[in-house]
């Protein structure tokens, strides 16, 4: 496979690492901007088994949302130039899906059967980012290699 081929299949891969992320984000944030705003009978509440909203799941809620649209803001923002902010990955597989692995793992442990599934996906989120952020730091050790080169010249 040609240098630039090789490249082309590294961008697509860590430019679907950032849109798996853009999804993700936007449909947690879209389901818990719903279950803000109608907290009682709604279909996001019967799927995802939430309880009713109280005064204290209310603040932490719209702490959440406002993580959840901003975060896929700055994935989108990150998207427009991947090599460049490929550290916005770095920071979303390690702090971001990290916590999350880990909270899930202890809501397992702790008996929640709801949380299998979620599981699943950020294993495969937690993956698929830092294997985009470590193509994307290649590209970028390959590019600033390519500078020096023709700086030395």
């Amino acid at each position: 496979m040609s240098e630039e081929k090789t490249r082309k299949v590294k961008m697509v891969f860590i430019r679907g690492a950032y849109w798996f992320g853009i999804i993700l984000d936007m449909l947690s944030a879209i389901a818990t901007t719903i279950y803000m705003l109608a907290p009682n009978e709604t279909f996001i509440n019967t799927i995802m088994k939430f309880p009713p909203i109280t005064e204290g799941i209310y603040v932490i809620l719209i702490t959440e949302t406002a993580l959840m649209w901003g975060w896929t803001a700055l994935l989108f923002w990150a998207d427009r130039k991947p090599i460049e902010r490929r550290g916005v990955l770095l920071l979303t597989a390690v702090p971001v899906v990290g916590m999350i692995i880990i909270n899930t793992i202890i809501g397992m442990i702790r008996g929640n059967p709801s949380l299998s599934y979620v599981r699943v996906i950020v294993v495969v989120a937690f993956i698929l980012v830092l294997t985009g952020y470590i193509l994307a730091q290649s590209i970028a050790k390959k590019e600033q290699k390519d500078i020096e080169v023709a700086v030395a010249t």
